[in-house]
């Protein structure tokens, strides 16, 4: 998998006993909270796919896998890290992503690549294969969209899970300074925006999001309520970590407390509560059909949300929450996800047959047929 020398080895090592582990809150879905409206009729309930989804975690956390679970988790924070990239039209290619990995990230890798280094050539080569610009400059970005979202993610990863840290005002904004390390927005350097909270509007489509001046106040908010559930749920014993995901990703996103590269913090706040919670992970945007389908989800969730927030307790009760069509999505990918290890390990017990090798040993021990019946 990766080098001995890679210093992210002890977190992966220390993460593989959490994959689908059954330790801490028990599991109850929070039927209300999910939105089926733009399903097809015919299409699974909830609770049939959280039920599914809860009988493959159980049966891979008591089942040892063919592969090591540093395996797994390493290629998912890959997959990870490729999606929401692609959602937000940063890094490269699945295959680029992985190979950034295995071959330089958690070293001594150089801030900025060398010309002649073996990862510089993979990505100019991505790029001249896509058909798109492979100067310097966009080659150095690339790798710095890639590098830094995975130094990210592994940081909140050990903080979060690992250290049993809670989110706060100041781990946030760190983990934001990580992914946009010498990664400049449109209009400022990374040394000015990252870590920062924006003070300036900003919108997207029809959307407009928390006015500046209130985005520390929102981000506190956002703070005690993520806090005040997960200890509502300790004290219950049992927690919805797909709502729980989607509810805070959802508003998260709609307070947008950066310049950029708030897309990808949401990504990463659901996944970090996913995985600590439910010990599974989540990939959105891994092809173009995914990032959109992600993308109209989550536009829907924006333009309900301000409808949400104007109702008064009653009428709330009654709608479905802006996160819920978010909950199911994550739902049904956290169990493809499931589903895509058990294939793997079918193929792993029981590899298709060679037929190139079938084929020469046929023709070693036949060698008085012709060779037309050697070709078969």
């Amino acid at each position: 998998m990766s080098s001995n020398n890679d210093i992210f080895d002890p977190i992966l090592k220390s993460l593989a006993p959490r994959l689908w582990s059954d330790d801490g809150l028990k599991h109850s879905i929070d039927t209300k909270a999910y939105d089926n409206f733009h399903c097809d009729d015919d299409a699974e309930q909830p609770e049939d796919i959280f039920a599914a989804t809860e009988e493959l975690r159980t049966h891979l956390n008591s089942t040892p896998p063919c592969s090591p679970k540093e395996n797994v988790v390493f290629e998912a924070l890959c997959r990870i890290v490729h999606g929401s990239n692609l959602i937000e039209g940063a890094g490269t290619s699945p295959v680029c992503t992985t190979g950034l990995w295995r071959s330089s990230l958690g070293r001594q890798n150089p801030e900025d690549l060398s010309q002649k280094h073996i990862v510089y050539r993979w990505l100019k080569l991505e790029q001249h294969r896509r058909d798109w610009s492979d100067d310097d400059t966009t080659i150095q970005k690339i790798y710095r969209e890639v590098v830094q979202h995975l130094r990210a993610l592994m940081f909140l990863l050990d903080e979060i899970v690992l250290q049993d840290k809670p989110f706060s005002e100041e781990l946030i904004p760190e983990a934001h300074k990580i992914l946009t390390y010498k990664v400049d927005s449109a209009a400022d350097s990374h040394n000015v925006y990252g870590g920062v909270y924006r003070t300036t509007d900003v919108c997207a489509g029809l959307t407009t999001f928390t006015a500046p001046e209130h985005v520390p106040r929102e981000m506190r908010a956002f703070i005690r309520a993520l806090s005040s559930e997960i200890s509502a749920a300790e004290q219950v014993g049992h927690i919805d970590p797909y709502v729980l995901a989607a509810k805070y990703c959802h508003k998260f996103i709609n307070i947008h407390p950066f310049v950029d590269g708030n897309g990808r913090i949401c990504l990463l706040i659901l996944n970090i509560l996913l995985f600590k919670y439910a010990g599974v992970f989540c990939v959105l945007g891994e092809n173009e059909q995914a990032k959109d389908e992600y993308l109209s989800i989550a536009v829907r969730g924006s333009r309900s949300d301000q409808t949400w927030k104007e109702s008064d307790e009653e009428e709330a009760a009654s709608m479905k929450p802006p996160w819920g069509e978010l909950a199911l999505l994550i739902l049904r990918q956290s169990r493809k996800g499931m589903q895509e290890v058990l294939q793997h390990e079918a193929w792993l017990k029981n590899p298709p047959r060679c037929t190139h090798n079938a084929r020469n040993a046929q023709a070693g021990q036949e060698v008085s047929e012709s060779s037309s019946e050697q070709d078969r």
